[in-house]
């Protein structure tokens, strides 16, 4: 007897039907829940909002401005302290620009994010150096957040704390129960980082309420002019300048790669970056000089200088600007832990350092690295035994500070070998034009067919591209896309952040720079060697060719430009045939193939 048709719901959902090859079951009822919601099981992508300018804001607008701000004005004083702000803003601006520059010539194929971009420019060996050394200052900065969180628990119950062991001990633990939350997925970590956000902000407004009203507790003014004229100079307190209180207050801007970093999870990566980073550089900038501001027009010199949790204090309700303070440094914690280990499994996967070729393994849909996280982690549990944050904040800008100044010398790079590039095809294109038979073309002005030196050429492997003449470059913007910021960068103000990042460094700490720089010339030997044939980048700018030529030029010795010859007719030519091995018996019926082509010139 023939079974009745049963439709779907007869049938319940326990038995589903697929009545087409193509047709999709939702079979998600089949799946534990407990790994339905704690595992991720298809890829994610995110946009401009929830996505980059979430990352970029909590790790820019940190911890550092809510514990330092008031001793970075107590010492600059107000003008330099604005100063510091434009310095550091500026130098986020350049390479902010730069990345997108860099990310809409590459292509958004690019993996690894800066690691990426870089060896696009560079080659495999320098991207690898820069990138081991974006992963390390992640990964100090990872400390340098955890110390500061530790810092306010323990500033909040003993202002004179003798026991610095509870601090570590604190930041260790708050390392490794971070480190299992950023384990179970990029979802929920972006997810949290948008209930993050809105806090943040609720806890600048309590700030911004609690220095307008008034405050028994002494030093403490409020509003009033005499203690904004008293903190407008600089006092510096011993040990301190200029250059060491600006070496604490950088790594705000620690977090300006984060959409970069992210790139490979985003709907479109070169819009989503350059709003999301741009929005958030402007919006955190504002609310620098907010607290700056702020804190020299209502607390005293001496406090601001003597006391690190001056704006919890001065906010309006303490404990909710303490969960402010919190979820600043946690979510910058949280989204070192998410772009650090990517940028090292790209490294490994790529293969270019062998011995960490271990750090590529990554788990789920998303490949996520979870050896690599792990071991982010450890070395940041090293970090955190230094206890002070001052003393990790200019250690932390050094690998942050190299890795904006080789962005944004490699968009400098690549802009100069674009223009190069193009400069010949330029010129032959006008020669061409005018119907004027050059090297390479077949045909003169009367539409004469010609023989030319590459129909000898091209058999044998010389000449590149179509014609053996042309070069089309590879990193130019495409041409069905325009992007709004395409008007904002400049090659020269990407050389300008790369002049600016690597004087920086020296001057905050001169020590630590030579340390950055020694350390990347090691990796990079090291990569020399281990991977001798790892592929050259696309640039092919000379920094020394142009400098010498420049130098000439400025001294009066204008150097002579490229000459191209471009020949008015083609001259007829003769071609002999030589052999090249000595004759035998035994290989005459053989073809003989061992010849060279001379070409030579027919006198007339």
């Amino acid at each position: 007897m023939a079974q009745p048709f049963l439709d779907e719901e007869s049938r319940g959902r326990s038995s589903p039907r697929k009545t087409e090859l193509w047709d999709e079951i939702d079979e998600s009822y089949l799946v534990e829940w407990w790994k339905a919601n704690f595992f991720i099981r298809k890829p994610i992508l995110f946009g401009t909002w929830d996505g980059v300018f979430t990352s970029c804001m909590l790790n820019i607008f940190g911890l550092v401005v809510f514990l330092r701000a008031g001793w970075v004005v107590g010492n600059a004083g107000l003008g330099l302290t604005c100063l510091i702000i434009v310095f550091t803003l500026f130098v986020g601006l350049c390479t902010v620009l730069a990345s997108n520059g860099l990310l809409a010539r590459c292509g958004t194929e690019t993996k690894g994010g800066i690691y990426g971009i870089v060896t696009h420019v560079f080659g495999g060996k320098a991207g690898a150096t820069i990138g081991i050394m974006y992963t390390l200052g992640q990964t100090i900065c990872i400390a340098l957040y955890v110390t500061g969180f530790a810092e306010a628990i323990v500033l909040k119950f003993d202002p004179n704390p003798a026991n610095h062991w509870l601090l570590r001990g604190i930041g260790i633990t708050t390392v490794i129960l971070l480190t299992v939350v950023a384990l179970f997925g990029v979802k929920y970590l972006i997810r949290l980082q948008l209930a993050l956000l809105a806090i943040l902000l609720l806890a600048v407004l309590d700030f911004i309420i609690g220095c307008s009203i008034a405050h028994d507790s002494a030093g403490m003014t409020g509003f009033n002019s005499t203690t904004f004229h008293n903190n407008i100079k600089s006092g510096y307190a011993e040990g301190q300048s200029f250059f060491t209180v600006l070496g604490v207050f950088f790594p705000t801007a620690t977090g300006l790669m984060g959409g970069v970093n992210m790139m490979n999870d985003l709907k479109n990566p070169v819009d989503n970056i350059s709003t999301g980073s741009l929005a958030a550089l402007a919006i955190s900038g504002c609310l620098y000089y907010v607290f700056a501001i702020f804190l020299a027009c209502t607390v005293e010199k001496e406090l601001l200088l003597s006391n690190y949790m001056i704006a919890p204090e001065i906010s309006w309700v303490t404990w909710f600007f303490l969960c402010g303070l919190y979820i600043a440094s946690l979510s910058s914690i949280l989204g070192s832990l998410y772009g650090a280990p990517r940028v090292f499994q790209s490294i490994a996967l790529d293969n270019i350092i062998p011995i960490i070729s271990i750090f590529g393994k990554g788990r789920g849909a998303n490949n996520e690295p979870v050896i690599a996280t792990v071991t982010v982690s450890l070395l940041s549990c090293c970090f955190v035994l230094v206890g002070h944050l001052n003393i990790l904040a200019p250690i932390t800008a050094m690998p942050f500070l190299l890795t904006y100044a080789a962005i944004n010398y490699a968009y400098f790079s690549l802009a100069m070998s674009e223009e190069h590039t193009m400069k010949p095809e330029s010129i032959l294109d006008q020669y061409k034009s005018e119907n004027t038979p050059i090297l390479g073309d077949t045909h003169g002005q009367n539409g004469t067919e010609y023989s030319t030196l590459l129909d000898v050429s091209t058999g044998m492997g010389v000449g590149g591209g179509e014609g053996g003449i042309r070069r089309t470059s590879s990193t130019s913007y495409p041409a069905d896309q325009i992007y709004w910021h395409q008007s904002l960068q400049s090659k020269w103000l990407a050389f300008l952040g790369f002049l600016l990042s690597v004087l920086m460094m020296f001057l905050i700490s001169w020590i630590f720079a030579f340390v950055a720089f020694g350390l990347a010339f090691l990796i990079y030997f090291y990569t020399r060697h281990t991977s001798p044939g790892t592929k050259p980048g696309a640039s092919n700018f000379v920094f020394s060719r142009w400098a010498y030529h420049m130098l000439r030029s400025f001294l009066g010795n204008v150097p002579l430009d490229e000459k191209f010859i471009i020949a008015t007719e083609t001259p007829e030519m003769a071609y002999q045939t030589t052999q090249l091995t000595d004759e035998n018996a035994d290989y005459l019926e053989r073809e003989k193939v061992h010849q060279s082509v001379v070409s030579e010139q027919i006198e007339t």
